[in-house]
């Protein structure tokens, strides 16, 4: 699901104005979702699409927490949490004259805590990115 992640963000920009706002719920969900809603809706007001895709360098698993109760406050569903290395050294990020606008100073590679969760557990199919959360600029 992590790399599906990674893909599907990118993936939902190459065309920004032909992607609906569902296409990520495949692959995200949580603040995760709320963050390639966002990404979709800056890319066509700056008229900006994505090209490439980013590479996992590498994923560990860091912990599995597979709880759930929904009476909680807040609700607690299972979740498992990667951290994840990535390049980001073959995207662009082209204006609608196809002029690259990511800001030179962008790291290649970067590092995040992922969150994948399960609000349908125990059915395999719930899982879903539900948060990212940068780490490093680098790994």
């Amino acid at each position: 699901m992590v790399a599906r992640y990674y893909r599907d963000a990118a993936r939902g920009l190459y065309e920004p104005t032909k992607t609906n706002p569902s296409f990520f719920e495949g692959s995200s969900s949580g603040t995760a979702l709320v963050d390639n809603v966002n990404a979709l809706n800056a890319a066509k007001a700056q008229r900006a699409r994505v090209t490439g895709l980013t590479k996992l360098k590498s994923v560990k698993h860091v912990k599995t927490d597979l709880t759930m109760d929904l009476k909680s406050t807040p609700p607690a569903v299972p979740i498992v949490t990667f951290l994840v290395c990535y390049d980001v050294s073959g995207v662009n990020v082209v204006d609608s004259e196809g002029n690259s606008i990511v800001p030179a100073s962008r790291k290649p590679t970067g590092l995040s805590l992922v969150g994948v969760a399960n609000r349908q557990y125990p059915s395999p199919d719930g899982w879903r990115v539900d948060y990212e959360q940068p780490k490093a600029e680098k790994c």
